[in-house]
């Protein structure tokens, strides 16, 4: 039995880019073709996710600025003979399994809070700044 390779990553504003992937196990032998179909359903404009949702490890860079955002980004999925990764090895997901939890959390709603503590205090603080800028510039007309 192969295993699925679900490979993403993290691009900045600037395209500076973190890959990552886990290697979930296929036990209800879903072809390639339905796990892709599956995940970009489920996604938000079939490419972006947020990580921390689906439990998967997130890739953004070690110092946050102001390229930074909250979604990563879906790449491709491929058979695998390798071993599973998961960043949850107690649960050792199935590719079925984590399609149901992208379909729950794509149901619910992405939720840009359930991320990095500092990576929401960079935004916020884009967005105050942001907002001053407007003000100013709304008070000069």
């Amino acid at each position: 039995m192969t295993n699925i390779r679900f490979i993403y990553l993290y691009r900045d504003a600037s395209n500076y880019k973190q890959h990552g992937e886990v290697i979930l196990s296929n036990e209800t032998q879903m072809t390639l073709e339905e796990v892709d179909q599956q995940t970009r359903s489920h996604l938000s404009d079939g490419l972006f996710f947020i990580a921390r949702q689906v439990q998967l490890e997130e890739r953004f860079f070690a110092v946050i600025s102001e390229d930074d955002h909250f979604w990563h980004e879906f790449v491709q999925v491929e058979s695998t003979t390798d071993p599973t990764f998961d960043p949850v090895p107690e649960a050792k997901r199935d590719i079925a399994q984590f399609l149901q939890e992208l379909k729950q959390v794509h149901n619910t709603g992405w939720d840009e809070i359930q991320v990095r503590a500092d990576l929401i205090q960079q935004i916020d603080k884009e967005r105050r700044e942001l907002k001053r800028w407007l003000d100013t510039r709304g008070g000069a007309n």
